[in-house]
């Protein structure tokens, strides 16, 4: 079993009451050098990582769901380093921000790179950062994008579909009041979309905006209300 069958039968354990225990195994024993040889583009890496996220993501919430809605437990929750893999260590905002994100600083809005990197997360993480991971990865909150089984073959259509829906979802057009509101993720993220001209780029470019040239951007509250139950 190759690396993205892994992650994709642990991400499917942890929404069952299947044992994760030998999956974990098979990550822990991985040689670094054997994860990146398999891991050898960026479509896998995605595939990967994504899986990687919402599996962990959900293993970790099902004893305390709760715990998202408590904002310092929340960070405390994603920056807790737990997650083996080979003979790294990674916490969940790891997985995001280090590998996904190419090693932006999770606070800093898409806006900053981190000046130290970890040698794990160079050997790992992404070449080119692709914005449409941001509607791939589950925190455990309704307000979070739904889990999907990424595979490396079709993981461009799967982003393609997985952003369209979630920008359908999210998204109220208000044209009496030429306004639009969106997910609190553009707002956390506005550097990666290319500042607020670049959201509406990128709200063009998935058909959100057709018939306000320039509308005002409204985030609306984030739903942190765990699905998990």
């Amino acid at each position: 079993m190759n690396l993205i069958d892994i992650s994709q039968q642990l991400l499917k354990a942890s929404k069952t009451t299947s044992s994760v225990t030998s999956l974990l195994n098979q990550l822990e024993k991985i040689s670094l050098s054997q994860l990146q040889i398999e891991l050898d583009n960026d479509d896998k890496r995605k595939a990967f990582w994504i899986n990687i996220y919402n599996a962990f993501a959900t293993i970790y919430l099902k004893p305390e769901p709760t715990i998202i809605l408590n904002p310092i437990k929340r960070k405390q929750f994603f920056n807790k380093k737990r997650i083996q893999i080979s003979t790294c260590t990674f916490s969940l905002n790891d997985v995001e921000h280090q590998i996904l994100r190419k090693s932006k600083i999770w606070w800093g809005k898409g806006y900053l790179k981190q000046p130290f990197v970890h040698p794990c997360f160079k050997k790992l993480r992404v070449n080119e950062f692709d914005a449409r991971i941001h509607f791939a990865l589950n925190c455990g909150g309704f307000g979070c994008p739904p889990i999907r089984y990424y595979k490396n073959e079709t993981i461009n259509e799967q982003l393609e579909m997985a952003t369209q829906a979630f920008l359908f979802s999210e998204t109220k057009k208000e044209p009496a009041k030429k306004q639009i509101k969106i997910s609190k993720l553009f707002s956390w993220y506005i550097g990666d979309f290319g500042g607020t001209k670049g959201i509406i780029s990128f709200l063009k470019k998935y058909e959100i905006i057709t018939d306000l040239e320039n509308p005002k951007i409204i985030y609306s509250v984030y739903n942190w209300e765990p699905w998990i139950k």
